[in-house]
């Protein structure tokens, strides 16, 4: 039988998916704004930078290492 690998997370998986749910929240919020590309660009902002801190807070293990 062959041993299961642990799957790693995809830093730019994360990156991908937190900056597009930032775009939704964004465009979502924008009738309270009056502004959807002011908004949008929020959104996108705090995606990356949610997407930052939590690969910051990721386990090293989990991390690619760049030789």
């Amino acid at each position: 039988m062959s041993k299961k690998k642990k799957q790693q997370t995809s830093a730019s998986g994360i990156y991908a998916l937190c900056i597009t749910a930032g775009l939704v929240v964004g465009v979502g919020l924008a009738p309270l704004t009056d502004n959807l590309p002011g908004s949008a660009l929020f959104g996108v902002a705090a995606g990356a930078v949610a997407a930052f801190i939590i690969n910051r807070r990721a386990p090293a293990r989990d991390r690619k290492r760049h030789r």
